[in-house]
């Protein structure tokens, strides 16, 4: 991982990364470690290092006497307690060795850090680890794994879980319970007071319609990140005897880390713990309707996993593994802007290390982070940043086409000369959101493919939202359907030369596995076009058979097709009429492939039956299909393709006829915007 040089001058690779992409630079340079690191508006003031050991979550507490701060932070092998309030020069105040476990997390109330591990000891003690902070000698400790329910007199056991809470009552809910006693505890949340009796908590009741992996709870509302089920939970903890969910929704990667609210309650952003994965942000002032207003990648593309988020103020922070503390300005929540970051971690990719948590709520303004193994020794790091950022720049406005005044969506915005990409799309009413970090003059391009590009310059200012409406004229010199000659009596350029993606699947599987839906593609070109060939794409399954019959019936082919590949080619060779709209797709049924104008011909008839197998485990029973169809156009004779499956393309939204970014919700036509301009339309059906 790192490289030592010793009594030699080396010519070395050092890798410097920044959030747009990885630079190689040539360094001639003398013995020591590569190591590098960037960062903007967020600056390293101080650090502290444990050689031995590996690091996980922090959190911070104050001295209400004296006001001194201090880190709290969770080691493979234990406790630390660290004095921060000279940043340049932290103290360990004490450490208290502990089981083993990868995962250790902290919460405060009073003058008491409360500690969990997730993994369990062979033997007692771990469960619950209670230090007495006002004792900086670190020998006021104990280890609760049994608490009194006074309701039946019975005893609750835990002996690991895997994260805590708690809340402004002095309410613990400790989150994914296990036992190795013969206990099963509850592992989705558990309610202990610790207000009452911070030494010897009391059970209050718990929470178990699904596992909790983090959460955290304001007033009586709990919010549940439930990384199996893939969803944000809210649940009414009032009644701690019988808590009630009260919403939910789907996160965009579908593996709910951990969640937080705003100060107002009125928003909640979460993180999922996948690769490229976003944070995303929910309007939940009407709980039976929660909606995902925006979501976002600190470094697109970089295969980075994000961890725990915080919402501090205006600002959200950020623990990305590989990518070390973020902070994006959150002041409109349907438009998060990235506004600094300190990469503390070497390298890139979707690999657990580096940065595992911050904590952003110390008097001082401090921000401290907690590093799994970003240290010169390959371990356990803390890091003190100093705040170098303040309100973003907004930029909003619609895009519209020059000629007929309709909204595009689909289309590029890009602020150019920005330490940070806030590169964003505009939606299907024409509308986008952006911004920046630093006010200054910029000049902000708009493209989108048949469009000629058009760059507007405007000044962009801390905390003001500046509209900037962009009209797009179409670009007569692009060909339409590989057609060359813009002359051409059959050329149309205002003809819609995309594929609709159809995806209306009337309903799921039938008998057998077999495919009964219908699934078309609508072509509305005008165009005299000769369809080629069509390769078809499934999401989910791990096979297809495709069974090719000829005009009698007869099967042709079946054979078993693996989708490692993700495609199967089907030779069509037909043509199509000369300035009729048509669909070419599965039918309902028999599932033939068809045409649906009237007296078509076909060369020959081929009908296909899409057996679908060895699925995964627990998938929904519904599969998404996709169509690249290749295409020849007699302007010139040139052949093209037309691709509206393109497995590099990054999806950057997914939104409702009106706009709104809804997730993956089932039942719902949905838009699916990518990153190059593509919009795909999808019913998803449970």
């Amino acid at each position: 991982m790192y490289n030592y040089f010793i009594n030699k001058l080396y010519i070395c690779i050092v890798i410097y990364k920044n959030q747009v992409m990885k630079r190689i630079i040539l360094v001639l340079m003398m013995p020591l470690m590569v190591l590098g690191q960037s960062n903007f508006n967020l600056d390293l003031i101080g650090s502290y290092e444990w050689s031995t050991t590996e690091g996980s979550d922090i959190w911070g507490w104050v001295d209400p006497l004296t006001g001194s701060e201090y880190a709290l932070v969770g080691l493979n092998d234990g406790f630390s307690c660290v004095n921060v309030s000279n940043p340049s020069n932290p103290i360990e105040e004490f450490y208290i060795p502990d089981v083993n476990s990868t995962w250790r997390d902290i919460k405060t109330w009073g003058n008491y850090a409360y500690i969990t591990t997730d993994d369990s000891p062979a033997g007692p003690p771990a469960g619950l680890l209670i230090v007495d902070l006002s004792d900086m000698s670190g020998s006021t400790f104990s280890h609760q794994t049994t608490f009194n329910n006074p309701i039946n007199g019975d005893l609750v056991k835990f002996n690991a879980a895997h994260n805590l809470y708690i809340d402004e009552n002095g309410i613990c809910y400790i989150f994914g319970a296990s036992s190795n006693t013969g206990s099963n505890p509850s592992d989705g949340a558990i309610f202990l007071d610790v207000d009452a009796n911070p030494t010897n908590p009391v059970y209050l009741g718990e929470w178990d319609d699904e596992y909790i992996h983090d959460g955290m709870v304001r007033g009586d509302t709990m919010y549940a990140g439930c990384i199996n089920a893939g969803e944000l939970f809210v649940v009414d903890v009032s009644d701690k005897n019988n808590p009630t969910t009260i919403g939910t929704h789907p996160t965009p990667n579908a593996f709910t880390h951990n969640a937080w609210v705003t100060d107002d309650g009125n928003f909640v952003f979460t993180t999922d713990e996948k690769s490229d994965a976003y944070l995303a942000a929910y309007d939940i002032t009407d709980i039976n309707n929660i909606q995902e207003v925006d979501r976002i990648q600190s470094n697109p593309g970089s295969g980075t996993i994000p961890h725990n988020v915080h919402v501090d103020g205006n600002f959200l922070i950020t623990s990305y593994y590989r990518d070390g503390t973020t902070v994006h300005d959150i002041t409109h929540p349907n438009n998060m802007i990235q506004v600094a970051f300190y990469d503390s971690y070497y390298d890139s990719g979707d690999g657990f290390d580096g940065c595992w948590g911050t904590y952003p709520f110390l008097p001082s303004g401090l921000i401290i982070s907690s590093e799994i193994n970003s240290s010169a020794n390959q371990s356990a790091k803390l890091m003190i940043y100093e705040r170098g950022f303040a309100q973003a720049c907004y930029l909003e406005g619609n895009i519209t086409d020059a000629t007929n005044g309709n909204n595009l969506s689909g289309a590029s915005i890009e602020i150019l000369n920005t330490p940070i990409n806030n590169n964003s799309t505009s939606n299907l009413l024409g509308y986008y959101g952006s911004g920046t970090a630093n006010p200054a003059i910029y000049d902000v391009v708009f493209s989108k493919p048949g469009y000629l590009t058009d760059t507007l310059q405007t000044t962009l200012l801390s905390g003001q939202v500046v509209i900037l409406n962009a009209i797009l004229y179409i670009d007569d010199n692009v060909p339409m359907l590989g057609c060359t000659n813009p002359s051409a009596s059959n050329y149309n350029p205002n003809a819609n030369t995309s594929l609709e993606f159809g995806g209306e699947l009337d309903n799921t599987f039938g008998s057998g596995g077999f495919f009964n839906g219908n699934q078309h593609l609508i072509f509305d070109a005008y165009e005299d076009l000769l369809i080629k060939s069509a390769i078809f794409y499934a999401d989910n399954p791990t096979t297809v058979t495709f069974e090719l019959r000829n005009s009698a019936g007869i099967v042709i082919d079946d054979t078993t097709h693996s989708l490692i590949s993700g495609q199967q080619q089907l030779i069509l060779n037909f043509d199509t009429p000369i300035g009729n709209d048509f669909q070419l797709g599965i039918s309902s049924g028999n599932s033939d492939l068809y045409r649906n104008d009237d007296n078509a011909v076909y060369p020959y008839n081929i009908g296909s039956i899409m057996s679908i197998t060895n699925t995964s485990a627990g998938s929904p029973g519904y599969y998404y299909f996709y169509y690249n169809i290749e295409v020849e156009v007699p302007c010139e004779s040139i052949t093209t393709t037309i691709n509206e499956f393109n497995s590099n393309k990054k999806l950057t939204k997914i939104i409702d006829v009106l706009g709104r970014d809804l997730g993956a919700a089932a039942k719902t036509p949905l838009f699916y915007i990518y990153d190059d301009g593509t919009v795909e339309k999808r019913i998803i059906i449970e």
